[in-house]
């Protein structure tokens, strides 16, 4: 065969346009690739075989291509987001410009074959060159295969379950998934998944990890109330006419309820709910009183009763448009708190203006007021720790006190009740009913309970002035707490516990097991705790006699406790329950359980008396005369460490979301702040 007469070389063909065509993840432009054909361009020898598929192979090669949805490598939307493939394709570029042109050419036509070849042909080819590889090779392809199977999963899937997978990970793995890509952290930043870990932590303890972060709802009803109207709200407060009242103090101490005749007070916007129920209180405040037949209201003639005990006024509207937060920074937020309390980080403050005890203390994010020995009442700014204000009208010294955005009540131990408005200063009125000194009271937007020195518990009805009375310990009353509307828990120097049917006035439950005077109590309200339970207080609390209809009161209003969720050894389980827990002079904590009486724990720590407590979801704190305040985790009981600062007997404790506040018979008062920025 005669050969063909030398021509002048072309110029030098770019490998990357050779390459390019046979790599494209485009199907479409592998398809109408065309075999490389012997001509004086591409300086194929004459004798180069001209290579093409059979018509029959082609068909079915884009018959595939158009029916078969494509692979993850072929997807043309992906093409841009793989870097590595187009990194690749340099370094080849660079390797094969170091070949004769000739390779170069062969090397391109192989591909171009390939890359037009049906996915049959395709794996047929690839096994014989599989049998063809020496271990060297096969190594080689090893190390690259590995790579290249990996997917990015996240991107090729719908949205919805991108999201719900990253919902099952945790808060240091939603980070590190955010670093790998734009991608990947538009997802990991998402809202929907950040909510749901919000929903797993905040208020309460993961199941997962074990831990829970701070609510920090209080921040929300500071910033509401200053952009309302607020200085008007307490103008009209301090215009409430107070009327004189009188209390027959022989009331009978088994009120008998009288549907037609018990009409509830308006809902008063209260600091102790949540967020939500702040919010809902705003609206149902405006509504007038209702009848309630739960309420205790024993007969009695209007005219004795002229006028109710406090009427709130009106709160302003509501301001129009909120701003949203993102979930992330909500809980990046509370992380903070979280770590800050983990790690006791945490700032003290101190103040002091009280020239005696201690004895009662209540405080919000922006407000602190302290009861003392020395009669008198003070306002504290929490920010500041400046003396807003100081309440004298007590001839005795301040035992209780209870305040919320209307009013402050307080109980002294001459034997009366004061109304006022902090805001001003003003007493708006004096409840006389106990004959002896008042030691504890609570209320809520219907009633007001005291507990007094004389052993005996003291309804008063906001709505109608009524005042009814409960008889039932041996000793003076040292706490008493409203639990779910229409019960009442107590606590006595008789060393005992007891819950009440308020409307019906008898005892539902006795809780015995304390073997000292019993200073203190706190119930979880409507919330359930997550609690690490012996099971064997749970057998002994079968063997305790308890009535059929008590158990069916108590237990209205929700579901039986769920069943033991998960154990953590032979006697210990993990559940939710409705707890109470107690403090007294032996020195104990107490952990009851609502519902059935039993005991479910006792926390010993502390050298002395427990005189006051306080406890949320995740942790308790408790104040003794051992002049220590102790934080114990609420689910297991563990003591996490001590707070040590008064210099006299801790008479009282108050705990918030970011705050620990302690008053001393000292006459000072302490506070630990936790949300402060270290």
């Amino acid at each position: 065969m005669a050969h063909r007469s030398p021509s002048p070389s072309p110029a030098p063909v770019d490998t990357i346009d050779l390459l390019a065509p046979s790599l494209c993840l485009n199907p479409d432009a592998i398809a109408d690739l065309a075999p490389v054909q012997p001509s004086e361009h591409n300086l194929l020898p004459s004798t180069f075989p001209t290579l093409t598929w059979s018509e029959q192979s082609s068909l079915h090669h884009n018959v595939s291509l158009g029916e078969k949805r494509l692979c993850y490598r072929h997807r043309p939307d992906l093409r841009s987001k793989r870097a590595a493939d187009e990194s690749q394709l340099e370094e080849l570029q660079q390797d094969i410009r170091l070949l004769p042109s000739h390779d170069q050419q062969i090397i391109s036509h192989i591909w171009s074959l390939f890359g037009s070849a049906p996915a049959s042909h395709r794996q047929l080819v690839l096994s014989g060159l599989l049998t063809q590889c020496c271990v060297p090779q096969l190594s080689f392809l090893s190390n690259h295969l590995q790579p290249l199977l990996r997917i990015d999963f996240l991107t090729i899937l719908p949205p919805e379950i991108s999201l719900r997978i990253l919902s099952y990970l945790d808060a240091t793995s939603l980070c590190h998934a955010a670093q790998v890509c734009k991608s990947w952290k538009r997802l990991a930043d998402d809202d929907v998944v950040w909510h749901r870990m919000c929903e797993q932590h905040i208020g309460l303890k993961c199941t997962k990890c074990g831990w829970g972060l701070p609510l920090l709802e209080k921040k929300k009803v500071r910033a509401k109330r200053q952009q309302l109207s607020y200085p008007s709200y307490i103008q009209e407060v301090a215009e409430v006419q107070a009327l004189p009242l009188q209390i027959d103090t022989a009331v009978s101490s088994h009120p008998s309820p009288s549907p037609s005749a018990s009409p509830s007070s308006p809902n008063f916007p209260s600091r102790r709910r949540s967020a939500s129920s702040d919010l809902e209180s705003d609206s149902r405040s405006t509504k007038r009183a209702r009848h309630d037949s739960r309420s205790p209201s024993p007969s009695y003639n209007s005219n004795d009763y002229p006028a109710p005990l406090f009427q709130s006024p009106v709160p302003p509207a509501k301001p129009e448009g909120t701003t949203k937060r993102l979930w992330k920074d909500i809980y990046s937020e509370r992380l903070i708190v979280e770590r800050n309390w983990r790690k006791r980080n945490y700032k003290v403050k101190q103040f002091r203006g009280h020239t005696d005890g201690v004895m009662c203390l209540q405080f919000d994010d922006s407000f602190l007021i302290t009861g003392s020995y020395d009669n008198s009442v003070k306002v504290w700014n929490v920010e500041t720790g400046e003396c807003l204000r100081t309440l004298t009208g007590h001839a005795l010294c301040v035992r209780a006190l209870h305040f919320d955005e209307a009013k402050l009540i307080t109980g002294s131990m001459d034997r009366t009740l004061k109304i006022w408005n902090y805001h001003t200063g003003q007493c708006i009125r004096t409840l006389q009913g106990h004959t002896d000194g008042v030691v504890t009271l609570d209320f809520d937007s219907r009633i007001l309970a005291s507990g007094s020195v004389d052993a005996t518990i003291k309804i008063w009805n906001f709505a109608t002035g009524q005042c009814s009375t409960l008889k039932g310990h041996d000793d003076l009353v040292n706490k008493v707490q409203i639990y779910k509307k229409d019960f009442l828990f107590s606590t006595s120097d008789d060393t005992t516990v007891k819950l009440w049917d308020i409307a019906a006035g008898v005892c539902l439950r006795t809780f015995s097991g304390h073997t000292g005077r019993v200073q203190s109590l706190q119930t979880s309200g409507e919330a359930l705790i997550s609690i690490i339970a012996n099971r064997r207080h749970d057998k002994f609390a079968a063997l305790e006699p308890a009535s059929q209809g008590s158990n069916a009161v108590v237990s209205r209003g929700r579901a039986t406790s769920p069943a033991y969720e998960s154990s953590s050894s032979d006697s210990e389980a993990r559940t939710t329950r409705s707890i109470v827990v107690t403090g007294g002079l032996d020195n104990t904590l107490k952990i009851w359980d609502v519902e059935t009486g039993a005991c479910l724990n006792t926390l010993f720590g502390h050298e002395e008396g427990v005189w006051s407590l306080a406890f949320d979801k995740l942790r308790i704190v408790s104040g003794s005369l051992d002049k220590t305040i102790k934080v114990w985790d609420t689910e297991s009981g563990e003591c996490l460490y001590t707070l040590s600062g008064p210099e006299g007997p801790v008479t009282c404790v108050g705990l918030g979301d970011t705050k620990v506040v302690g008053g001393s018979a000292d006459g000072s008062v302490f506070l630990w702040d936790y949300g402060a920025r270290m």
